[in-house]
């Protein structure tokens, strides 16, 4: 088994990565050459295949291997590509909100876009959804931070009889209970004032800024699934990316 640094120093996928980068670079694995299965990968450096998949996506971005579906990982490069990534990798960090808070459910009925909402949800008037509506608060405090109206397709309003017994993203209930995919998701951020009839319920004055954040996730199949609305008030919120540079150059430049 390979002796990989303390994991507190940097996340175990990265010491992963830097293994295989440097025996890259050396020749132990040439361009076209298959990097060992993921099952192996874990046996070698004892550790999860979920961390094993994250050293090989840095790879991938990295631009020194590509991965192929029902193949394996294939080398296609020695020396990494330059340039700035996000720190963010996984769905499950984007805009994620702290463990320690809830959503707390308000209702949930079937709708139709109409010409009001027509923007918002990117469908044809008259489509059905299905619509989950709450107001999501620091469990310990009971602070609001945000008020959530979530769109659904109404094959997959089950998620709601799940929304208290997981703390998880509705997103993610459908992937696992329904099996759907997701292949990317769309982003909308802008400043307004709070909606007269949610000041209350955020425990805010009328006429307070608010920062609304969109999401829209379109499934492999390239149908949009899920259509969230999130309104949160002044200061209850704060989203951020860090950008940094690649983890170093090819040796002599």
């Amino acid at each position: 088994m390979v002796e990989i640094k303390d994991p507190k120093s940097q996340p175990r996928y990265q010491d992963v990565a830097d293994v295989l980068l440097d025996e890259i670079a050396d020749g132990a694995f040439p361009i076209g050459s298959m990097l060992p299965t993921e099952l192996e990968l874990c046996d070698r450096f004892g550790v999860s295949r979920y961390t094993v998949r994250e050293a090989l996506r840095r790879l991938e971005e990295m631009g020194l291997v590509a991965r192929r579906q029902g193949s394996g990982t294939v080398v296609q490069a020695t020396n990494p590509e330059t340039g700035y990534v996000q720190t963010l990798h996984t769905l499950a960090q984007l805009l994620q909100y702290p463990p320690e808070t809830r959503l707390y459910l308000k209702e949930s009925r079937s709708v139709k876009t109409d010409r009001r909402n027509a923007r918002l949800l990117q469908s044809p008037i008259g489509q059905p959804w299905f619509r989950i509506s709450g107001v999501r608060r620091v469990h310990s405090s009971g602070q609001p931070i945000c008020w959530s109206d979530i769109y659904v397709a109404p094959e997959y309003k089950g998620v709601t009889d799940l929304l208290q017994e997981r703390y998880r993203p509705v997103y993610s209930m459908i992937e696992d209970e329904y099996k759907v995919q997701i292949d990317h998701v769309g982003i909308e951020m802008f400043a307004s004032t709070v909606p007269d009839e949610l000041a209350e319920t955020l425990e805010v004055e009328q006429g307070t800024p608010v920062m609304t954040i969109i999401r829209r996730y379109t499934s492999r199949e390239n149908r949009q699934f899920e259509v969230s609305v999130s309104i949160h008030p002044e200061g209850r919120f704060t989203y951020s990316i860090e950008l940094k540079r690649e983890w170093r150059l090819p040796v002599g430049t």
